[in-house]
């Protein structure tokens, strides 16, 4: 390595010349070489040349070719900006190394970047004796460099009669195994200070009910007591325009009841099921940035706890792009005290509906995941089903687990169901239709038809079924049997709590039932 040339070195991998260029004192490394070796999540806005940095509790944007970066909005100096060679953006070293727990060290002898992590342990030797290093396991490779007893290398590797090791001055290689005392754990080391946050998990359970509105909200006085229930979440929010305008609905005084209550309120954020007007905000770095400012002055406007992300039927290529934004959301939304969680699908083979979403990223940046486990059988579901039978949603907890910590996860539960109707057709087959019906709604229409409920094994809830001339009408029930099983399933799998899918649809023994769970 030269001067003009210095050789990379990540956490004991040489990556090789000609990738990093040093400019006053600082040192510029391409940012698709950050990416893979640092930080995946780095985010480079080809369009508007800028770059987002998303840490557990920082924002950061660096534009190209300016003097000042943004973390969390605020303005920082820099020594140098960010840089665009040919295609590549090149983001200074020195700078990111303040965010991350980054050691950077540039031995000019050696002419090596060395970049270490300290927020991880390394084993380290002292050398018995001198030794030299060389470019492989083996006494016919090349000698990189002359090693003095008494240094200390930190060891990444152990290749039979070889240790895989770096050396002071950054460069890397191997050393015989007998060169070498016996190696120690060096602890990690923190080079940022842990600032206290606004933000702390709420205590035990959550027992969230959503509020669906569609033009107002409802005054609290028609609502009645919800016991058990600590969470309420108002459709309030939607994305309006491809600018990132968004619609409120939002009603202070339901804010101030809630509270009154002693229950929190995680405000909802809806894409509208458009594709499209997701694709047009989620795709500029400015058009996430402008939802999430909103969203920020909303909460503090109207005291918010929280806010629950509901973006479905999104195309699966901008997957992605719905991580980048939630990355950007949850350190700010912290910093304001502010609970994030997101609404999940069960997975499935749907690409809009079910596999674009990255349920592990998804997971790492948000601290709850709402899992909406209904709708098993849909409205216009081609057979008549269950919303929800017992083994479907048992699985879809399964499958979700293997992507999301269980202390992230809250079961959905339906407080509705599916009237099916399957009209006989004269060539032979049936039109089949549905209707859906609340809980109060499907208890009058077993009275009104005067009909018995028996039990369905393969749902493992109650089951109705009987013919009108040539209609076959069918409804798989969610009652208090089916209700108690799913509250059975999310104490089983020890998640974090539930969800229930909306507080309009129940009657009072749901909230009576969720009280006496723990």
């Amino acid at each position: 390595y030269t001067p003009a040339a210095p050789g990379l070195v990540i956490e004991g991998q040489d990556l090789g010349a000609g990738l990093v260029r040093r400019e006053k004192g600082e040192v510029l490394v391409p940012v698709p070489v950050l990416k893979e070796h640092l930080d995946p999540h780095l985010f480079w806005d080809e369009k508007e040349k800028l770059l987002t940095v998303t840490t557990a509790d920082r924002v950061v944007r660096l534009p190209e070719a300016k003097l000042t970066a943004f973390v969390n909005a605020r303005p920082v100096k820099l020594t140098v900006p960010v840089e665009v060679r040919g295609s590549t953006p090149y983001a200074p070293l020195t700078f990111l190394a303040r965010l991350y727990e980054l050691e950077v060290h540039y031995d000019e002898h050696a002419a090596v970047v060395a970049v270490t992590r300290r927020d991880r342990p390394h084993r380290t030797a002292a050398l018995r004796l001198a030794t030299p290093l060389r470019s492989g396991p083996s006494f016919a490779s090349v000698r990189r460099a002359a090693l003095a007893a008494g240094e200390r290398v930190t060891v990444y590797e152990e290749k039979g009669i070889w240790l895989h090791v770096q050396a002071a001055s950054g460069l890397t290689g191997y050393i015989l195994r007998s060169a070498a005392g016996a190696a120690s754990l060096a602890p990690a080391r923190s080079n940022l200070p842990t600032a206290p946050r606004p933000w702390q998990p709420p205590q035990g359970k959550v027992n969230l009910t959503w509020e669906y509105v569609h033009q107002r909200t409802p005054d609290w006085t028609s609502i009645g007591p919800l016991p058990g229930v600590n969470v309420i979440s108002p459709t309030w929010f939607h994305l309006a325009t491809p600018e990132g305008e968004l619609t409120s609905r939002a009603d202070p005084a339901f804010v101030r009841a809630a509270h009154a209550r002693g229950l929190a309120v995680w405000a909802l954020i809806s894409n509208n099921f458009d594709p499209d007007l997701t694709r047009a905000v989620l795709s500029s770095t400015a058009r996430r940035e402008k939802v999430i400012r909103q969203l920020l002055a909303y909460a503090h406007l109207l005291t918010l706890d929280g806010l629950n992300i509901d973006f479905e039927n999104m195309y699966r290529a901008d997957s992605r792009l719905f991580v980048q934004f939630l990355r950007e959301l949850t350190p700010l939304a912290h910093a304001q005290g502010l609970t994030v969680s997101v609404d999940v699908t069960v997975p499935s083979e749907s690409e809009n509906w079910s596999q674009v979403y990255d349920r592990k990223a998804i997971a790492e940046a948000a601290d709850y995941v709402a899992l909406m486990a209904y709708d098993e059988h849909w409205a216009t579901s081609p057979e008549a089903g269950s919303v929800a039978s017992l083994p479907w949603t048992e699985a879809a907890i399964q499958a979700t687990l293997r992507e999301v910590p269980r202390e992230k996860l809250l079961l959905g539960l339906p407080l509705y169901t599916r009237l099916w109707e399957e009209h006989a057709l004269p060539g032979g087959g049936a039109k089949v239709t549905s209707t859906a019906l609340s809980l109060r709604r499907a208890r009058i229409f077993l009275a009104q038809n005067g009909l018995t409920p028996r039990r369905d094994p393969a749902s493992g809830q109650n089951y109705v079924e009987f013919t009108r001339g040539a209609t076959t009408f069918k409804l798989w029930l969610e009652d208090e049997t089916s209700l108690q099983a799913r509250l059975s399933l999310a104490q089983k799998y020890r998640l974090a709590g539930v969800a229930s899918w909306q507080r309009g649809y129940a009657e009072p023994w749901v909230w009576e039932l969720l009280a006496r769970e723990p």
